[in-house]
């Protein structure tokens, strides 16, 4: 509560500086886009202004500014409540995929076993025996591994428990990530991608300006003991993570039908992360497409790393600043 309270007049003051430099009141959004701004009632907008300034607070130690952002995190904390997304909403798994299908093809999709709104009707659907995972199509990092046909039963509990959860949820929407709350969420099962076998498969993260490739991130034992990497689209490594000794990470073989994959998904998007999934040989499944990575609080090991990538906003096509090794 003392950060909210804190965060409070500061965000006030920062919608003054807004409104003095002439950036307020915004345009309206165009065509087929929505800002935060246009979502939210104003009592609701000012809200998630504060809390979501707070919450940077507690992991950055500082309140972001609206009028002249620097660092990576302080772009995306502005780019929550002011930039233009794509509407209909490709926070929504579902929309995502369809995006990413028209662009290219189901070659790249995970296949989807199920889509519902009621377990009831999951335990009806009789799927063929294996390895799933069942997810909201709102929300980020809610998931549930499930092994079928047993777990339907043995786990009932728990996945009505973890399902009526989730589709009660308005995620996002108390602090700034209204994206996910654009669009009625629903249940997807999707099958396990195997790639590690038992294991998650590695997460690459494409960070795309203008269409453009400019980071990779690798994570691996993302749901057990997360461990990442950061890299240029020609495989080198930028020394720096999230709070911990980044990890050494082969170049994969298709790192070239990574980039080619990511950069279709972002083509036409000023920013956006699109996050993949590969064997790091020849097969690849699209994840989803990331509008607010780590919603403005990722902390990473270095600081002037945060600052390199905030430096990219803004640069038009092509233009992007090479890390400084």
């Amino acid at each position: 509560m003392a950060l909210v309270g804190q965060a409070a007049p500061w965000m006030v003051g920062q919608l003054g500086k807004l409104a003095a430099t002439g950036q307020w009141p915004p345009r309206p959004s165009v065509a087929n886009t929505m800002r935060g701004v246009d979502f939210y009632p104003w009592k609701d907008f000012v809200r998630a202004l504060v809390q979501g300034a707070a919450m940077f607070k507690r992991t950055h130690g500082y309140l972001p500014p609206l009028t002249v952002p620097k660092s990576f995190n302080e772009h995306i904390f502005v780019r929550k409540f002011f930039a233009p997304l794509p509407m209909p909403s490709l926070a929504d798994k579902l929309a995502a995929k369809d995006y990413v299908r028209a662009r290219l093809g189901e070659e790249f999709l995970p296949a989807v076993a199920w889509v519902g709104e009621d377990v009831g009707s999951l335990a009806a659907a009789k799927l063929p025996a294996g390895r799933y995972v069942l997810k909201p199509s709102h929300a980020s990092s809610w998931v549930l591994f499930l092994d079928l046909p047993d777990d339907l039963s043995v786990r009932r509990d728990e996945i009505e428990r973890r399902a009526t959860r989730w589709l009660a949820s308005r995620y996002g929407y108390d602090w700034g990530e209204w994206q996910y709350s654009a669009f009625r969420p629903k249940l997807l099962l999707e099958e396990f991608i195997d790639f590690n076998g038992d294991r998650t498969p590695d997460d690459y993260k494409v960070y795309c300006f203008h269409g453009k490739a400019c980071l990779v991130e690798i994570n691996v034992n993302r749901f057990t003991r997360l461990r990442s990497a950061f890299y240029t689209p020609d495989w080198q490594q930028i020394p720096v993570a999230y709070r911990h000794a980044p990890i050494q990470c082969d170049r994969p073989r298709n790192l070239e039908d990574i980039i080619r994959v990511a950069e279709a998904v972002a083509e036409g998007m000023d920013f956006t992360r699109v996050d993949l999934y590969s064997d790091g040989k020849s097969r690849i499944r699209f994840g989803e497409i990331t509008l607010a990575p780590g919603d403005a609080r990722s902390r990473f090991s270095d600081f002037k790393f945060d600052l390199w990538l905030g430096s990219q906003f803004g640069k038009g096509p092509g233009h992007n600043t090479p890390w400084e090794f």
